[in-house]
């Protein structure tokens, strides 16, 4: 496993407590969405990899105005590999949160567009096959214990798609090692409407999944 909670290199903080790196980066992130959706070029037809890269520019000017000087260090669409030895990497991932000096330690995260509307109803399956699943089987955060998915709720309907996409999870669940259904996570401070899934990675190691869904307006 790599720990969120202490670093052990110089120039970073001795300790660091997993659920508030954890709590704090969902507090960054809905504090930025706030500002991404007064942004003319985002809207519903907006592809995902350009609500990402606003939200990570957002995300940056977030943490600066706030004078958050150390972890998290914010890294868009970043190369992920099963091994250190690797030269080619196997995915990339929407954001690594990394909080030490050591780029393996990282909060990953994944975004998929979601809809709980024809005729883009297929993204849920998107969401579960190509984004849970590559946590699942390695492609990203390889030994990590907790990661997250971002869903961008395109048709503002953040319910159905909960439950489209829990119906998906539940058809794919020997795909995704699904070990613990959906439930409500109220463990990362003041942000609400979290939930967790809970996954064998390759055939393993618990991982935590957390979901966060965030509505393009």
């Amino acid at each position: 496993m790599f720990p969120l909670d202490d670093s052990g290199t110089v120039g970073q903080p001795s300790f660091i407590n997993r659920r508030d790196i954890i709590a704090t980066v969902f507090d960054i992130i809905q504090a930025a969405w706030i500002q991404v959706c007064q942004k003319p070029e985002i809207n519903i037809k907006s592809d995902e990899p350009i609500i990402a890269g606003a939200l990570h520019n957002q995300m940056w000017i977030e943490k600066e105005n706030r004078e958050i000087k150390g972890p998290p260090i914010i890294v868009n669409e970043a190369a992920t590999r099963r091994s250190q030895r690797s030269l080619k990497p196997d995915g990339f991932i929407d954001f690594k949160m990394v909080y030490s000096w050591d780029m393996e330690d990282y909060f990953g995260i994944e975004c998929k567009r979601v809809s709980s509307t024809k005729p883009n109803r297929h993204l849920a399956k998107d969401y579960v096959i190509e984004g849970v699943k590559r946590f699942v089987e390695g492609t990203y955060s390889i030994g990590h214990d907790y990661a997250a998915m971002l869903g961008f709720v395109i048709d503002g309907k953040v319910n159905d798609c909960i439950d489209l996409i829990c119906d998906r999870l539940n058809k794919y669940k020997n795909d995704i090692c699904l070990k613990e259904d959906w439930v409500d996570e109220q463990s990362f401070g003041t942000t609400q409407n979290i939930y967790r899934t809970r996954h064998l990675q390759n055939g393993q190691d618990i991982m935590s999944i957390l979901h966060l869904f965030l509505v393009v307006s």
